[in-house]
């Protein structure tokens, strides 16, 4: 790893660091063990003594990780925006503009984040310190922490040097950058296909494990609801440490606009979380009240009003993946009606209100609509895109605006943003299909939690039964008889159901990281785990109880 990436990337001097941030943390390291001991001796002994005696090592850790954490941090954010950048740059590229004009306009986009930072060096670079455009580009190239990056400004640096066009060679370089992107994306669904073998193996060890940890007090006497809690949290710690490095390795890829105007969708989903929350609590209220349900069915009836919220999420945004496997066409269209009339985008608009775009016509019309009004270009082609909802939309609309705004030539914008526009949309629909898949066996592996957790639960219910008029003898035979005859099955129930539910919450936010959407869409999925789990876990009962004797 090559240190002058990483202290690039935390903006600073490595002897900068050291003394603002090493050198304080070490000397803190040394003297807290000391500091505790003296102000509290009664207190730092035994596991507490081990515990501050660690603390230095995570402080010293901490000063070592936080910088590749950035490094990292700042790469995932170029090359999930590299794709969105070279598109701009191509559409800015066909205007009139200096290379110089058109990094200064990209440095300023802060849809970019890092990017357009580490562009706003580059433009630095040349115009205070004086760096011709090829050094400039090679001395960020080799500082970014983008491969990505990198090698394209690796590329446009022996492009200028050797004096070919900047517009041709920015045209070219869209294929080539969006191949990059498309093997890093597919390197990251190939990913999720490991995540998804990782959280299968993992699932099916932790069963086993809180299975031992409800059948163990039979044999140990020690006290069930204190095992089981435990073999609990070990189980939901480890699918949110896996949440967690899911997170990390999916791309970044926004389905909904970031627009600040509020739509009806927007108003729809808003108004939809209160009113599922006011029934949730509602229902929980009248069971525990009037009904002797049992609890694995309590649980997944007092949670199913937040299928409303998941529901209204999973339409909507249905609507916005048909907006944008109609917006190409568009855009495409009304460049070229656009450059055989000049530019002139609102006759090309006004004729292209007679095609059927699908469900996009209707948006159409509104924004040719709102353009005759003359009153703010910008602003009527965001609500063309707040109404469709879309984050993909919104910013390749407002790249056309942009570039045809400093005289760029529309047929050859529209062709750059359709071609751009569709090899992400390939890739989209390659993460929803992973998605999909993914979401199967979720659904399987909670229905085979549920069966084996309750299984466990059959049994105990069945020993207690079995051993409650025992008169337990004064001899070791191997077995806690008393611990089975008072274990508190009912409480048992309850505690699994809980992990059952933890368990569905958890699987549906790792759906919902996977296929990028909505995290209200989350509910729909929630829900419909926690059915499952109860369904799963009834049904085994009323099968098991029959063959246990129970019944």
């Amino acid at each position: 790893m090559d240190s002058k990436v990483v202290f690039h990337c935390l903006g600073m001097q490595k002897m900068v660091y050291f003394k603002k941030f090493v050198l304080p943390v070490f000397a803190l390291a040394i003297v807290f063990p000391f500091i505790m001991i003296l102000l509290a001796p009664s207190v730092v002994q035994g596991n507490t003594l081990l515990a501050v005696m660690l603390v230095p090592f995570v402080l010293v850790a901490a000063v070592f990780v936080f910088p590749v954490m950035s490094m990292e941090t700042k790469k995932k954010e170029i090359d999930n925006s590299i794709h969105y950048y070279i598109t701009h740059m191509g559409v800015l590229t066909t205007s009139q503009m200096t290379r110089i004009d058109v990094l200064l306009l990209l440095s300023k986009n802060e849809a970019y984040g890092y990017l357009a930072r580490e562009t706003g060096r580059i433009y630095a670079l040349i115009r205070y310190w004086h760096l011709n455009f090829p050094a400039a580009c090679r001395f960020i190239g080799k500082r970014t922490p983008s491969v990505l990056f990198s090698d394209f400004l690796d590329r446009m640096a022996h492009a200028v040097q050797s004096g070919e066009d900047f517009e041709k060679f920015i045209i070219s370089e869209q294929t080539v950058v969006m191949n990059d992107f498309m093997t890093m994306y597919k390197d990251a669904l190939n990913g999720i296909e490991m995540i998804k073998e990782i959280f299968l193996s993992m699932g099916m060890s932790l069963i086993m494990l809180v299975s031992f940890a409800v059948i163990m007090p039979i044999i140990t006497g020690t006290d069930a609801n204190m095992l089981l809690a435990g073999a609990i949290a070990i189980f939901l710690g480890s699918e949110v440490c896996l949440l967690v490095y899911a997170q990390s390795r999916v791309p970044t890829d926004r389905i909904w606009h970031t627009l600040e105007i509020e739509t009806i969708a927007d108003r729809r989903i808003k108004w939809s979380m209160p009113i599922s929350l006011a029934l949730c609590l509602f229902l929980t209220g009248m069971l525990i009240t009037f009904t002797d349900l049992p609890i694995t069915i309590m649980f997944a009836v007092s949670l199913t009003p937040l299928l409303i919220t998941g529901l209204i999420a999973r339409q909507e945004e249905n609507k916005i993946k048909r907006y944008d496997d109609n917006f190409g066409a568009f855009i495409r269209s009304l460049g070229g009606a656009a450059g055989s009339r000049s530019g002139l985008i609102m006759e090309s608009l006004k004729e292209l209100r007679a095609h059927d775009f699908g469900p996009l016509s209707i948006n159409i019309s509104n924004l040719y609509k709102r353009l005759k009004s003359r009153v703010n270009k910008r602003g009527a082609w965001e609500h063309f895109a707040a109404g469709a909802g879309s984050n993909l939309i919104e910013r390749f609309a407002t790249m056309f605006v942009e570039g045809t705004d400093v005289g760029g030539k529309p047929g050859v914008i529209g062709e750059i943003i359709n071609h751009n526009f569709m090899y992400i949309l390939s890739m989209r629909k390659l993460r929803y299909s992973s998605a999909t898949s993914l979401t199967g066996v979720l659904y399987g592996l909670t229905a085979g939690i549920g069966a084996t957790m309750f299984l466990s639960i059959s049994i105990i219910s069945m020993l207690g039964r079995l051993f409650s008029d025992v008169t337990v003898p004064d001899v070791d035979i191997g077995i806690s008889i008393s611990s089975v005859a008072h274990m508190d099955v009912s409480m048992m129930s309850t505690m699994v159901m809980s992990m059952m539910v933890g368990h569905s919450l958890l699987s549906a936010m790792l759906i919902r990281i996977v296929d990028g959407g909505h995290h209200f869409n989350t509910y729909t999925h929630f829900v419909g785990l926690v059915w499952v789990s109860a369904i799963t876990a009834e049904l085994t009962l009323k099968a098991m109880g029959p063959l246990l004797g129970m019944v």
